[in-house]
């Protein structure tokens, strides 16, 4: 799903939270910052080891306080550095990795826009006259980014919904769009999925107990019994049997689910019942949204085909 990570007052993540965003976003990291000159510069599709080096050695030294920290995994557009976050806010999106000194603004995002190619023909089919679409390849990021340009950032955020989030770096500083941002050590991200639960466990059998045919399992924090997984606060249920126990954050991520695919509780639950965290069942709906959206008319046919050109 992506991670953004805001640093706005100097304090930078350490290596260790990079690290862990890494492992659940493992597609390529990122790193912008607002240079004292109100310019910004970025590097893109370098792991968290370049990431926590930046800031150590050019960063914090150069009184940097204001940047935005990515790292993705892909859902709309194949895993390629140059699809990696931030894209510059201008007609053209370029792809570059290093940048220096740009004016451009550099957007970032987190989740997944399904209506990116209707919104692009849509903008387009309201254009009285020809307009430069962005060449090469594209992700649902990229067009938000052109978009943005074209039509200003709330103007875009307005037709970016569900759960997406958006940070954008201008040379004011940090502008986010998006509900439910959560800080973690002094960093507001755009989630914490990535941040390690503590357990209590019981036994002291490696952090994992068994007892009673009850196998929990710290790394997902969970416990089985046969084919019924429980997890949290909230009872699953569906056609009269337990399914399992969903947190708080949890719930709120099923619900999600059910807003943007239409998906009801009990399928929701039918798919947790082989052990599925709710998290994996997210990436999974991703994919196959992915997948289907691959099987579509490119955008490029249907801009050439909206012009008479194809």
């Amino acid at each position: 799903m992506c991670v953004i990570s805001l640093v706005e007052d100097g304090v930078f993540p350490s290596k260790k939270t990079l690290k862990q965003m890494e492992s659940l976003n493992s597609d390529g990291g990122s790193i912008a910052w607002l240079n004292k000159n109100g310019t910004k510069s970025y590097r893109k599709g370098i792991k968290a080891k370049e990431v926590h080096n930046l800031i150590n050695k050019k960063l914090i030294p150069q009184g940097v306080e204001t940047a935005i920290i990515h790292f993705r995994i892909a859902s709309i557009g194949g895993v390629k550095k140059k699809l990696c976050h931030p894209f510059e806010i201008s007609s053209k999106v370029d792809m570059n990795l290093v940048v220096d000194n740009t004016t451009k603004d550099l957007l970032f995002h987190n989740g997944t826009w399904s209506e990116y190619a209707d919104e692009l023909v849509e903008y387009l089919k309201k254009q009285k006259a020809p307009v430069t679409i962005p060449r090469g390849e594209y992700s649902d990021s990229r067009i938000m980014a052109y978009l943005a340009h074209k039509i200003g950032h709330k103007g875009m955020a307005k037709l970016v919904k569900g759960w997406n989030k958006v940070a954008i770096l201008t040379s004011n500083g940090i502008i986010k769009y998006g509900k439910n941002w959560c800080e973690v050590k002094n960093n507001e991200c755009s989630n914490n999925y990535f941040v390690p639960t503590k357990m209590t466990t019981w036994g002291g059998y490696n952090n994992a107990f068994t007892s009673n045919n009850v196998n929990y399992d710290y790394k997902t924090d969970s416990y089985t019994t046969g084919v019924t997984k429980y997890r949290g606060n909230k009872l699953l249920r569906t056609d009269g049997d337990l399914i399992g126990y969903l947190d708080v954050e949890e719930e709120q991520e099923a619900n999600l689910l059910m807003d943007r695919y239409g998906i009801t509780e009990e399928e929701i639950a039918e798919m947790l019942s082989d052990g599925t965290s709710i998290y994996d069942l997210e990436r999974r709906l991703e994919c196959e949204e992915a997948l289907l959206l691959q099987e579509n008319i490119s955008i490029e046919d249907q801009v050439r085909y909206m012009d008479g050109s194809a």
